[in-house]
């Protein structure tokens, strides 16, 4: 590739020369080789073509493929990093760098840096032509090169840190508006159209300011640098012209010189594109560090180099003395030592910012403890692999979220190699089977994004049958149906319960009936844990758990809400047991 550059790009002297030659012909009064010129002028020209071509084709390819190895090691990268990484940095600064920073990384690669390049191997082949001409000449040729040299390097320093700040401004301001776009019944439901125009308004001023502060350091270097370059040629061709005048009776020297000048002014002319291509190159590496950032950033939960596969097991997990913190400073968590035996259903009950969902994030290691350790199965979370890991979990959050793809490729989302028979027993399964058929193309219809053409009540169900398609030894279930009607309510709870048998499932339960079919009720405040037990051993202790249960699950309607979710449980309780599903059998 690089002798094919250097050929190409020397081939544009050959031109030049045969000009001086002509010259010192013309000079001479000889006319006979002017048709050799003429053809080797033509030959040069069409090989010069086609080398330019090969040029171009290695170039697009090269560049292509580095543009796309760092898209996707970006995009793996950003895959790979923790929930806590994710907590600190917006959706707006990590779209701004997948897309705004790769697309002017990718314009660097695929122009910038080849004309760079060329501007190099140019001038390195031209200075080479020029010494070999005239030692003298070239040396005069040299002399402004330091100062617009450093010119161009003294503006880039300062360029970049400018337009660094420019890409970080460009994130705010996309975080502004993947935020708006996100919550547009919030902005719309509260009248507040204006002020969200308002405040993007203002993100796009900064960002204007922070960019003409960075085109003015770039307004200023292209024209320095012209003028350096310009005194450069004014003086070469001075000195030239006194040594023609000074030795008429040279014929050679006039084409000589002449030669030269050309031959300079190409040099020039690249290296002034070498100047503009490090004004956009310090854009690309603004964009690059804020890369790099990405890249360089070591996830927090990663597999050890010695990680082992989690073994086959009934889904036994230990909590062991476990303490949590988000950050340094506060502390979530403290010494939860809990037991759950295979099978058993565990009911995790607290006021808000107990710790419930913390607890359970501990499990598929969103998070790792403080101190202590959770096992499964006898093995450390921390020491088997997180793909062995969290295809033995499975998980149904209360934001139920889909992907804007086809029902059937959601339900499928934990097993792709699916069949669509596996998908209806699976959806019919969790209750979802009915309404998907009723779509207007079945397990084919698209849902939009994040399964916006879908009700919450169907949502939910279609993320309990993706977990179930996961056949998990362990779930983890957040029973929340407060923003469902009843009869969607009591379908969702029947799937819930379908889901969980035969597996060890955490709820983090707000009903009354998911709590009483508990075998364990785990009672959380402040990160401890309270009390333990059923529901009947602790509503006779009168403590916390009873203080939740007339507050949270009785608040509506005193003990008739009870009564009506006790009736409730109890025809669910029959409807589970009658119903047998012939694609599941009990995990050993």
């Amino acid at each position: 590739m690089w002798g094919v550059q250097v050929i190409g790009l020397g081939m544009m002297f050959v031109p030049v020369d045969i000009i001086g030659r002509v010259v010192n012909d013309i000079t001479a009064w000889e006319f006979g080789r002017f048709w050799i010129y003429a053809v080797l002028v033509v030959a040069n020209e069409v090989l010069r073509f086609g080398i330019g071509f090969a040029r171009a084709l290695l170039n697009v390819r090269a560049c292509g493929r580095a543009e796309w190895d760092m898209q996707v090691k970006l995009y793996d990268a950003l895959q790979r990093m923790g929930l806590s990484y994710h907590d600190r940095e917006s959706s707006g600064q990590l779209i701004s760098r997948m897309i705004m920073d790769m697309r002017f990384v990718g314009s660097f690669f695929r122009t910038v840096i080849f004309t760079m390049m060329e501007a190099g191997i140019i001038f390195l082949v031209g200075m080479g032509y020029l010494f070999y001409k005239s030692w003298v000449l070239a040396l005069w040729s040299l002399l402004m090169l330091p100062v617009a040299g450093w010119l161009i390097f003294r503006f880039a320093t300062t360029a970049r840190l400018r337009f660094y700040d420019v890409r970080q401004q460009y994130g705010d301001l996309t975080n502004v508006l993947s935020e708006n776009i996100a919550g547009v019944q919030v902005v719309r439901g509260f009248a507040r159209e204006d002020d969200q125009t308002r405040r993007f308004e203002g993100q796009v001023e900064s960002l204007i300011d922070k960019l003409l502060s960075a085109m003015r350091v770039v307004a200023w270097n292209a024209p320095l640098y012209a003028a350096f370059i310009t005194v450069g040629l004014a003086v070469t061709l001075f000195i030239g012209g006194n040594m023609v005048l000074g030795r008429p009776m040279d014929k050679q020297l006039l084409g000589m010189v002449i030669s030269f000048f050309f031959a300079l002014r190409i040099i020039t002319m690249r290296l002034s594109w070498l100047g503009r291509g490090v004004s956009h190159a310090q854009r690309a590496i603004a964009s690059a560090d804020r890369i790099f950032e990405l890249l360089d950033e070591r996830p927090e939960i990663r597999d050890k180099p010695d990680a082992e596969t989690l073994r086959e097991g009934p889904g036994r997990v230990v909590f062991e003395n476990v303490s949590f913190g988000y950050s340094g400073d506060s502390t979530v968590l403290t010494d939860v030592d809990l037991t759950v035996e295979p099978g058993q259903m565990v009911a995790l009950v607290g006021r808000t910012g107990s710790g419930k969902s913390t607890l359970v994030s501990l499990l598929p290691r969103f998070y790792d403890v403080t101190r202590g350790r959770v096992v499964i199965d006898g093995q450390d979370v921390r020491d088997v692999t997180m793909n062995s890991l969290r295809s033995s979990i499975g998980l149904v959050f209360q934001d139920s979220f889909l992907f804007s793809r086809s029902v059937a490729e959601n339900i499928a989302y934990a097993n792709p190699d699916a069949d669509m028979q596996q998908i209806i027993r699976t959806a019919e399964a969790a209750r979802a089977h009915d309404f998907v058929q009723n779509l207007p193309s079945g397990y084919d219809t698209v849902i939009g994004e994040r399964g916006v053409t879908l009700s919450g009540g169907q949502r939910q169900r279609l993320t309990i049958a993706r977990a179930l398609m996961k056949d998990p030894r362990i779930l983890i279930l957040d029973d929340s149906t407060s923003s469902v009607d009843p009869t969607t309510e009591r379908e969702i709870h029947e799937a819930m319960m379908h889901l969980a048998k035969y597996r060890t499932p955490f709820v983090i339960a707000h009903r009354l009936s998911t709590v009483r079919r508990a075998d364990l009720i785990v009672v959380l405040e402040d990160g401890h844990i309270a009390e333990m037990g059923s529901h009947d051993e602790l509503m006779e202790q009168g403590g916390l758990y009873r203080t939740i249960c007339d507050l949270q699950f009785g608040l509506a309607g005193g003990p008739a809400a009870i009564r009506d979710d006790t009736e409730m449980l109890a025809a669910d309780e029959e409807e589970v047991e009658e119903e047998t599903f012939a694609d599941e059998e009990p995990i050993d």
